[in-house]
């Protein structure tokens, strides 16, 4: 189903058209170094157009997408689009909601040049419905028609003055590959499919992130428990080390205890031994003393 451009009555919405105040669009169209540089009468002739365009729009909804707007009204039109708050408060004050502008992106192709001469005849059929003539359609449709000796000149107004051409044809030379977009179904179906695109997409990207913050943490994880063993391996082999070093230094004690106490009971024993050799070395002189002395007294009485 196409939506429509406007919910509220047509005569209310093309009086609101017709009741823009379009005059800081047109100052910048005018200006020659920020603008196109136009003369005020020919601004002012597109500001007409333009208007014309936009009730166009509202008249014939239906077909809304496939009306052409001459390059210098698209021109026009852009002014308007990049003066933001205004174009914004415009359009809901007018339509009671944004109009958007499609642009053409890309290379035109023949299939593009083609298309838009068939829309370009169709819009003919329409301005001329609405104005009557082709000349007073043509300038419905593209504002003032200026002489190639103006300074400030429309090339899709020159090119209609100057060829010898129909209506549709100076149309598809002139028009801007643009135009105003009416239907949003299809956008509505195509952003909930990239939505779910970008979800799975997002799911996948997750699932993947996930696996790698799980590796690395399973990583993490065996190297901990890895360290750990390492550290309980190593303290077992350190206390095996330690019960070993520490058998061999009591053994060395022990051995260096029973050294000395092997020591202390030989010279205990020696000291014994010693001891007994002095005694009776002793006893030995005491008793030959002894015996002298008894000699001695022995001749003392005789005598």
């Amino acid at each position: 189903m196409q939506a429509r451009l406007t919910d509220r009555p047509i005569e209310q919405v093309i009086a609101g058209i017709q009741a823009l105040d379009l005059e800081s669009v047109k100052l910048r169209v005018t200006d020659p170094k920020l603008g196109e540089g136009w003369t005020r009468e020919y601004a002012d002739s597109i500001e007409v157009a333009y208007k014309t365009y936009l009730t166009m729009l509202v008249k014939y909804q239906d077909d809304a997408e496939d009306i052409l707007l001459a390059e210098d009204v698209d021109e026009f039109w852009h002014t308007h689009i990049l003066q933001t708050i205004k174009y914004t408060d415009d359009c809901e004050a007018v339509f009671g909601k944004y109009l958007h502008h499609t642009p053409h992106i890309g290379e035109v192709t023949t299939a593009d040049l083609e298309k838009r001469t068939a829309l370009a005849e169709k819009t003919r059929r329409l301005y001329e419905r609405e104005f009557g003539s082709e000349e007073d359609s043509n300038t419905a449709w593209s504002g003032m028609p200026v002489r190639s000796d103006k300074a400030a000149m429309s090339g899709a107004a020159i090119r209609m003055e100057g060829a010898a051409m129909s209506g549709a044809a100076i149309r598809a030379q002139g028009a801007a590959m643009s135009g105003a977009a009416i239907r949003v179904q299809n956008a509505a179906m195509s952003g909930a499919a990239i939505r779910a695109q970008n979800a799975a997409m997002s799911g996948a990207a997750i699932r993947a992130k996930n696996a790698a913050m799980s590796g690395a943490a399973i990583r993490m994880e065996n190297a901990a428990m890895s360290g750990a063993a390492i550290r309980a391996q190593n303290a077992a082999m350190s206390g095996a080390a330690i019960r070993a070093q520490n058998a061999a230094m009591s053994g060395a004690a022990i051995r260096a205890e029973r050294a000395a106490m092997s020591g202390a009971a030989i010279r205990t024993e020696n000291a014994a031994m010693s001891g007994a050799a002095i005694r009776m070395e002793n006893a030995a002189m005491s008793g030959a003393a002894i015996r002298t002395n008894e000699t001695a007294q022995a001749v003392s009485l005789a005598a």
